[in-house]
């Protein structure tokens, strides 16, 4: 009882890492051209949920961190969608992730996809096909770029936490 209690509170530390992580990753950030949102390295924490928590707390570490970033730079219309976009990237790419030994790169590639193709969504909804296609190709190079980085730190990571324990 007494070391599963442990393990749960070593889970959820890890999860407020994390969600901390990815907040300062997407702080990290750079204005899109449209002038509506920011590409930045948020995408990178994104991944490293999944890769070190997988499931509902690799998702709700990933989406809040991500979205409390939005709210931080002055972006709340689109903190609500973050929530759901990085938190189901999360959530995807941990349940695909757990199943691979090898290939969790291209693997992760093909979920960041959810990223680009959501906001796009979103903000022709929000603002007009034209606009929102302006912003498909620096938040697709974000997720692109955020994938790759946040697995391949996010698998070295695991396995310097499983020798540890």
């Amino acid at each position: 009882m007494e070391r599963n209690l442990d393990q749960k509170t070593k889970r959820l530390a890890l999860a407020g890492q994390l969600c901390g992580a990815t907040l300062l990753l997407t702080l990290l950030s750079i204005p899109l051209p449209s002038g509506y949102g920011y590409v930045n390295l948020g995408d990178g924490g994104v991944f490293l949920c999944a890769c070190l928590l997988p499931g509902g707390l690799g998702a709700l570490a990933a989406g809040v961190g991500a979205a409390l970033a939005d709210l931080i730079l002055g972006w709340a219309i689109y903190a609500p969608v973050t929530l759901i976009i990085k938190g189901l990237t999360a959530l995807l790419a941990g349940l695909a992730l757990q199943r691979v030994q090898k290939g969790a790169i291209p693997l992760a590639l093909l979920c960041c996809l959810l990223v680009p193709l959501g906001y796009f969504l979103y903000e022709t909804i929000l603002l007009t096909a034209p606009v929102a296609a302006v912003n498909i190709l620096p938040n697709a190079l974000q997720a692109v770029l955020g994938a790759a980085l946040g697995t391949l730190v996010g698998k070295h990571l695991k396995a310097v936490i499983k020798k540890k324990n």
